[in-house]
């Protein structure tokens, strides 16, 4: 979907919930992999057609490279790698998206397989992600929302990004 269509459901829904007087979360919705996710729309600074990466040795676990982001240097993350989704990533994903995230320090890029939506839930909408074991248990998830006839996964950047993002986030 484009970023221009994005930007007028996005502004059209939000209008409709200031005039109705209701508190509404809004996310960008994206798949990874045949995943569904969402990540909270004030998070996004910027979603991006696939560019090439310049490759740095010896980065953190998931990180694939540099974008040049109007003279901004952008660490890009493997975001199905980090999610255990996808092993691998690589060089030539020309159909994928990178969705440019800020968190407090800095922004980051995140390599998504497509953006799908702008999903707008009211509170009540959002649901607690079921406890599993220990080993499960690493807080990416933080909610979860009923999209159409699917359950998305509400993304937590402070669980994925320790130190790095809000916790609002």
């Amino acid at each position: 979907m484009a970023a221009a269509a994005l930007d007028l459901s996005y502004a059209d829904a939000d209008a409709k919930a200031s005039a109705a007087g209701n508190t509404t979360n809004q996310f960008v919705a994206f798949t990874c992999g045949e995943r569904h996710f969402a990540i909270d729309i004030m998070a996004v600074r910027e979603i991006r057609s696939w560019s090439p990466i310049t490759v740095l040795p010896d980065r953190p676990f998931a990180a694939k490279g540099v974008l040049d982001i109007r003279g901004r240097i952008v660490e890009v993350y493997d975001l199905p790698a980090m999610l255990g989704i996808s092993p691998d990533f690589g060089d030539a994903q020309t159909s994928q998206v990178i969705l440019v995230v800020s968190l407090l320090a800095q922004d980051v890029g995140l390599v998504v397989d497509s953006v799908s939506d702008i999903i707008f839930a009211q509170g009540d909408d959002l649901r607690p992600v079921p406890a599993g074991n220990a080993q499960q248990a690493n807080g990416a998830v933080s909610a979860l929302v009923k999209n159409e006839e699917r359950l998305i996964g509400i993304l937590n950047l402070g669980a994925l990004f320790p130190g790095e993002a809000g916790s609002d986030l």
